[in-house]
Order: structure tokens, then sequence, then C-alpha cells
């Protein structure tokens, strides 16, 4: 045993001094990712440092109302586009008339406790490096979307209301290359799901095998359904203190469902029963049936399912939800919102849900009693004497 704790004790110390180690010698910062470029927008435009804001001043000034759509299949969907376009370019000269030509400064880390400056020079690496391969995906995909018909549409709408210059080229590009960085984080979680399913055979072992351990008075039941249920609340777990580490602005918020969800995990995986009497108050250990077990996980699953109804009923183009970005990523259109696909996806989750629904309810309505056979087994598996066959 005290060799074991020796190993142990080393290992610790190797890892915290290797931690010592990143944060000494490395220096991570975040790159700068281009993601659409303002001469693939206007090909052989002229493109220069301005020297003044006119260019800001017609942004702001410009009216909507008089916009000359070229008609076409596109035309609704253009005037809704160029209006975001517009109205996000309005808002950002109000704040600063040189915004398209910004001077990079670079940012401070989240480091405002010693949690997550530590956590950060772990994961800042791997962190950015996905963020570089997502970003490539996302300018393929938009050099794929700007050769499209729907693109050229949209071009000549937007050039016959700001001009055809290179100004208005730098805006088009910095508005899809904003959206675009905007989707990188949405898409890595679910490059990080993916992974968590991918190894969840690995991982699943020996949770399974604390699940049986703590089960064994009571039997296997619930054991592989505890065991999956509380992997993936594991995983979402990780994946929100991850995001509080890495994304400071939405700390409080993750840090408080991660917790949650750590909570819940650990509860279906060992869960326990208090007793309460005169004399003192007793923790023993419990089990949950693959009954309670569903019902728990249906809950859970409903409220990721109401999360995601509200992004596609509330998102907008101007600030768009973590699955609009997504969906607009695949299609390489961040300038028209997905209207079609939004109203799919609310449909088949609000369908997956109704089914799942109506089998709850047919779950809870079986009755929960055992069978005389069953209960036969179990008395005989007792070898209690004088126990003859139930009839």
């Amino acid at each position: 045993m005290a060799n074991r704790n020796w190993r142990w004790g080393t290992l610790i110390v190797v890892l915290v001094a290797v931690l010592f180690g990143l944060s000494y010698f490395g220096r991570v910062r975040e790159p700068i990712l281009e993601l659409v470029t303002p001469a693939k927008m206007l090909p052989g435009g002229k493109f220069g440092f301005p020297g003044d804001t006119a260019f800001g001043e017609r942004v702001v000034k410009n009216s909507p109302l008089a916009l000359i759509l070229h008609h076409s299949e596109y035309s609704n969907a253009n005037a809704n586009a160029l209006e975001a376009v517009r109205s996000w370019a309005a808002s950002e000269f109000h704040q600063d008339p040189r915004f398209l030509h910004p001077v990079i400064l670079p940012k401070p880390v989240a480091s405002s406790t010693f949690l997550n400056a530590s956590a950060y020079n772990v994961l800042a690496v791997p962190y950015y490096v996905s963020a570089q391969g997502v970003g490539a995906f996302l300018t393929n995909r938009i050099d794929a979307f700007s050769k499209s018909e729907s693109f050229k549409s949209f071009s000549e709408d937007y050039y016959e209301l700001l001009g055809k210059d290179g100004e208005a080229a730098v805006l088009l590009a910095r508005y899809q290359s904003d959206r675009a960085k905007a989707a990188i984080n949405p898409f890595l979680a679910i490059v990080f799901f993916f992974f968590a399913v991918a190894l969840s055979p690995l991982f699943t072992r020996p949770i399974k095998k604390l699940a049986l351990a703590w089960r064994a008075p009571f039997g296997p039941e619930g054991a592989s359904a505890a065991t999956a249920f509380s992997y993936f609340l594991g995983c979402v777990s990780a994946f929100y203190f991850s995001q509080a580490v890495l994304v400071e602005s939405s700390a409080a918020q993750s840090i408080l469902a991660g917790i949650a969800c750590g909570v819940m995990a650990v509860y279906s995986l060992l869960p326990v029963q208090v007793t309460v009497d005169e004399t003192e108050v007793l923790t023993l250990r419990h089990t949950l049936s693959n009954r309670r077990l569903l019902v728990f996980a249906w809950v859970v699953v409903t409220l990721f399912c109401v999360q995601f109804l509200t992004w596609l009923k509330q998102g907008v183009l101007t600030d768009p939800d973590p699955l609009t970005l997504m969906i607009c990523g695949f299609s390489g259109d961040f300038l028209h919102e997905p209207v079609a696909v939004k109203h799919f996806l609310a449909t088949a989750i609000g369908l997956a849900w109704s089914v799942s629904f109506a089998f709850m309810l047919r779950t809870l309505a079986r009755r929960g009693s055992d069978s005389t056979k069953e209960v036969q087994k179990k008395l005989e598996a007792l070898n209690l004497p004088g126990v003859g066959s139930v009839k």
C-alpha cells in the first residue's frame, strides 16, 4: 500500500511540474483567423487602407427603403440578409468608424483564478489547433457557397446597395468571417461529443464495474443504464467546465451547469438513501431501477430539447444561435437565415419528443410488481426452507 501511495504521489508531482513548465516556457496566444478574404468577395477590386470614414457614413445613413432588389427566387431572402448586414455594420461603425481595419492587439487569457489559469495552459494548445482545423473547414464551405447562384444574386443586390468597391467587399468578408468564427465553438462541441462517443467503450468499462459493485447487495438491475446515463452526464459536465475555462464570458453559467450535470451523474451511478430516525441519520447504499433511470434520462433530454427549440425559435441573423451557426457552417451560407432547415429541425424535435412522451406514459402505466414466476425464482435463489411452488 505504501509503495502504491508513493507512485501516486510521484505521478502528481511530475504532472504539476509539467504544468509549471508549460506556463513558464510556453507562450500560447489565440491565433488570428481570417476565414473570408475580401479578394474573393470582389475579384479584381482595389483594396487599400482608407483615409476617411465616408464609407461608414454611407452605410449608417443608407435606408433599406431605397433598396432595389433584382427580381429572382432569392429576392425575399436577400432583402432580409441585406438588412442584417446593414444593421450590423451600422452598429459597428457607430462604435468605431474604422472597425474594418482594426489594430489587432493580443487578448488576455482566461486566468482570473488558479484553476482556470492551470487548465488553460493544458487545454489552450489543442483548443487552438482544433479551432484552426474547423476554421479551414468553414473557409472551404464559404468558398463553395460563393460559387452558387444564391450568392451571385445576393452580391448583385449588395453592391447595388453599397457600391461596388473594395470597402464594400471588405465589409462583406468581415461580416461572414465574424459569423464563421462564432460557429467554431459549436463545431468544436460536435467534435468533442463525437470523440466522447468513440471512446465510450474504453471509459464505460470501469464505470460499469463501479456501478455493479455499488449495487451488489441489490442485484445488477440498473447498472448498465446507470453507466450509460452517468457517462453521458459526465461528458456534458466536462464540456461545460472546459467552456468555462476557455470562454470566461460564460464561465458562471457553464460552471453551474457543469456542477448540476456532475451531481446527477454521481447520483445515478452511486445512488444513496438517507434514513432519519430519532437517534441518528443513516446514509445507505441504494439502487435505481431501469424504469427510474429511464424517467430521469427522459427529463434531462427534454430539458436539452427545450434549449434547442429556444435557439431555433429565437435566433436571428444579427445575433445567431449555436444551432443556426452550425447549419450555416455546413452550407457555407452565413448571409441567409436557414428558415426551412430550422423549421424542419424544430418539427423533427417535436415529433421525436411526442413519440418519447407516449413511450414514457406507456412505460409508467405498466405494473411494476414482479410476476409469480419471478417471485418464485427469487425465493428459490435465497434457499429459504419451506418455500414451495407458488400457484
